[in-house]
């Protein structure tokens, strides 16, 4: 019972503070590997920690519940960077991301923005904070997402 209360809390801080923050400096990694994707696909960088990454559409339902299914990218190592196929957005063409890691830390990012041929890279900077920043075709930083993280 606890955890599922500490998990709710953590759900509940998620959307209090995730979202969008164009007006914050994004800290532009300039080492960020240039592979270009396969078309029509999208592309995420993991460059956090081993976990397993959910890319979800951001229904109601995919908001209210902690069952996601299996993952959409099992098992990815720090530093990888894999291909997917985008699922069929939800509400307003918006997506879910959702990780655990090995340690059974919980990351999650709502309402993120993200089309065929765009790339979507998560980190942690020096200071422990996590974004996932997303970026275009063309390499063109689109948004950079405040990721909530806490221990399950």
């Amino acid at each position: 019972m606890k955890r599922a209360i500490a998990f709710l809390v953590c759900c509940l801080m998620l959307l209090a503070f995730c979202g969008c923050d164009e007006g914050r400096p994004s800290n532009v990694n300039s080492s960020t590997p240039t592979n270009v994707p396969e078309s029509g696909m999208l592309t995420v960088i993991n460059n956090v920690t081993k976990a397993d990454v959910w890319i979800l559409p951001d229904t109601e339902a995919n908001r209210k519940t902690t069952l996601w299914g299996a993952a959409t990218l099992a098992g990815m190592t720090t530093g990888e960077r894999r291909s997917l196929t985008l699922p069929e957005p939800g509400d307003e063409g918006l997506y879910l991301l959702r990780m655990i890691d090995t340690d059974e830390m919980y990351y999650s990012a709502s309402a993120v923005e993200l089309k065929e041929d765009w790339t979507i890279e998560v980190r942690e900077n020096d200071t422990g904070v996590v974004t996932a920043k997303v970026t275009d075709a063309d390499g063109d930083v689109q948004c950079v997402y405040d990721v909530f993280s806490a221990h399950l």
